[in-house]
């Protein structure tokens, strides 16, 4: 605690220190520089400060924005904008959005060094409530382009997500709760991005079209595999390859038809991830026989993006379900 206090004191002594300077900006020109590498003739160019009338360009924009008016909008952009974001812009406005608000905190307009296009920097807030229910906040920081013709040609944006659920109701990187006796107990999830979902559809595929070699390909060399009974087995390939295919040579058809996918992880910890399938699958045997279940089932891909647990979960398909 003392830390922690003589922190907040040094800094606090350091900004009133720093309030009472004098700071002279004669002689200063420009500022900054922009370093995209040496194929851009700007390439080490300095930053200038631009007229302002730039700030009402984009004033203009957002106003427009706000009232889902495309029409206004689109009279301050190039033609290139216009005719890329004509379709996308108006079904945005008049089907998804109720009520658009981006407050503007900060602006900055600037040019560098030998170029004609200005860069107006924002910093603003935007609430976004839509038709369906939802709602967003987020906290931008938007880099728009003006030609010489003081024309937009559009924007770069950078947000952060306001997590506080009077405000926003989805879309946070993270959320969820993990229940552990280890420590990573309290943890939230985050979605994993390694290609699971894919590779599930790919194991699907296989499995449907009875290709053993297919379905084993992205499963480790063992697995511990649990059904819907609560039968729990360590499996291997070489196993698994010869019941698989005795099971499908009785098989007359297979239909295993997933309705969501989705590949979670524990945050802050290694590549490993939960994916979980909801489906519904239907065997019909050469002997007539059926079987048709909705299921649930949980595939663990380890660190290197191989299956090594799987468990199942099923209830029966009453027949006025089919």
């Amino acid at each position: 605690m003392n830390k922690i206090l003589f922190t907040i004191s040094a800094f606090l002594i350091l900004f009133l220190t720093s309030c009472e300077q004098n700071v002279s900006y004669e002689g200063v020109e420009s500022a900054g520089k922009f370093f995209p590498g040496e194929e851009n003739e700007l390439n080490g160019n300095a930053f200038v400060l631009a007229d302002d009338k730039y700030m009402d360009i984009v004033q203009e924009s957002t106003d427009a924005y706000n009232n889902r008016d495309w029409d206004s909008m689109k009279s301050l952009y190039r033609d290139e904008f216009v005719e890329n974001s004509a379709e996308g812009m108006t079904n945005y406005f008049e089907n998804e959005v109720e009520s658009l608000d981006m407050n503007i905190t900060a602006m900055l307009p600037v040019k560098i060094k030998g170029s004609d296009v200005t860069r107006v920097l924002t910093w603003a807030v935007e609430d976004r409530q839509f038709k369906n229910g939802q709602k967003e906040r987020h906290n931008l920081f938007e880099i728009y382009f003006i030609d010489e013709e003081d024309k937009l040609g559009g924007w770069n944006q950078w947000y952060r997500i306001n997590p506080d659920p009077e405000v926003t109701s989805h879309g946070l990187p993270e959320g969820g709760k993990i229940y552990t006796d280890n420590e990573y107990d309290g943890r939230s999830l985050v979605f994993s991005n390694r290609g699971e979902v894919e590779i599930m559809e790919a194991v699907v595929e296989a499995y449907n079209n009875k290709d053993v070699e297919g379905f084993l390909e992205h499963f480790a060399d063992e697995w511990r595999a649990t059904d819907h009974e609560g039968n729990t087995e360590l499996r291997t390939k070489a196993d698994a390859r010869e019941r698989m295919q005795k099971w499908f040579d009785e098989t007359e058809s297979i239909e295993w038809k997933p309705w969501s996918i989705y590949a979670l992880k524990i945050k802050d910890t290694d590549p490993g991830s939960g994916i979980t399938v909801r489906s519904t699958e239907k065997r019909v045997g050469k002997d007539g026989s059926v079987w048709e279940k909705r299921l649930v089932e949980w595939f663990y891909f380890d660190p290197s993006g191989k299956i090594t647990r799987f468990s199942q979960f099923a209830q029966d398909i009453k027949p006025e379900e089919e």
